[in-house]
């Protein structure tokens, strides 16, 4: 039963995957139509080969690579709930981030994320999700810099749903310390300097039904807006399931850029990038640490990799580089 689980989990956060970051690329604005395309190819075309290993507890994700003719298949890395069954209810994640800057080109990706989804009836029309985390997106900002950024859907990215605040969904509060989109600084300087970290709380409202976004830059995190209940059909009553990790993308010719700091995680503390203090809150806001360690999801390990939760705390990364 656990082998099956992951398998439909895994498939899940791929088919998740593709729908955000293809159906969803709306943010590449010049390139509009190249991206709808994408969008085709990658959520209808061939179906992924995934290869497990039981032994670790992870699961490695062989793409085709025939997703579309200007932008490979992304590369992630991931720690996932199990199975998003029915009586698999969550109700908020929390974990503290390295924050990283690289050099990337026009036509590269790189982003440190929560995913927080309902599968609904199976349909993949009916499928909800929230996504907050930090990305390098050139494309969308013109620049390197980290920027905070939020994403949601109720459909699968069909009709409903967008980054940031480009339309009507995210609401931030008054007072707000941070905006979707806005620039993340200082970053971290690794293995020689400081590392700056943000830490992300996203927790559904016992009273309202919102889900709220918490966020603090090297310090406890405060309200910087919330998803409101009506814009879902099943978030609106809870998540089934929740994953953090990683991911790269490029256009095809292009090498993939660094993810994290750039380090693969085998280099540990002071080098790989970091999820700490991860915690699970439950449907009356409380939070507890995660001490089991949870399924992995690897596209490649020689690019980018994922270690095992240990003490609430994780490693990833890699240094980018790859091509299909």
């Amino acid at each position: 039963m656990y082998r099956l689980n992951l398998l439909r989990r895994a498939i899940a956060l791929c088919f998740f995957y593709h729908a955000l970051q293809t159906r969803g690329v709306r943010f590449f604005h010049t390139i509009q139509e190249e991206n709808d395309s994408l969008a085709k190819d990658l959520v209808h075309g061939p179906a992924k080969q995934i290869r497990k290993s039981l032994k670790s507890k992870s699961t490695e994700v062989i793409t085709s690579g025939q997703g579309s003719s200007l932008w490979d298949d992304p590369y992630f890395v991931a720690h996932l709930t199990h199975s998003g069954g029915p009586n698999d209810n969550y109700y908020g994640l929390h974990a503290t981030m390295d924050v990283y800057g690289h050099e990337l080109k026009h036509g590269q990706l790189s982003s440190t994320t929560f995913w927080i989804n309902h599968a609904g009836d199976g349909k993949k029309s009916s499928y909800n999700a929230i996504q907050v985390g930090w990305h390098i997106n050139p494309n969308r900002y013109g620049d390197s810099h980290p920027h905070f950024y939020t994403r949601w859907t109720r459909d699968n990215y069909d009709a409903t749903g967008c980054y940031n605040m480009d339309c009507p969904g995210y609401i931030r509060v008054d007072g707000a310390v941070i905006a979707p989109g806005d620039a993340i600084h200082p970053v971290s300087n690794i293995p020689n300097g400081p590392r700056q970290s943000i830490t992300l709380r996203v927790l559904k409202d016992k009273k309202s039904g919102d889900w709220w976004v918490y966020y603090g830059f090297n310090k406890i995190p405060t309200g910087v807006g919330y998803f409101p209940r009506s814009l879902f059909s099943y978030l609106a009553e809870k998540a089934d399931g929740m994953q953090f990790g990683a991911f790269v993308q490029a256009k095809k010719a292009l090498p993939t850029p660094p993810m994290g700091s750039g380090a693969l995680p085998n280099g540990g503390k002071g080098r790989a990038a970091s999820f700490t203090d991860i915690r699970f809150i439950d449907q009356d806001g409380n939070s507890s640490p995660i001490k089991e360690d949870l399924p992995m999801f690897v596209t490649d390990r020689k690019c980018h990799a994922i270690t095992h939760i240990d003490h609430a705390a994780c490693f990833y990364g890699g240094p980018g580089g790859c091509m299909r």
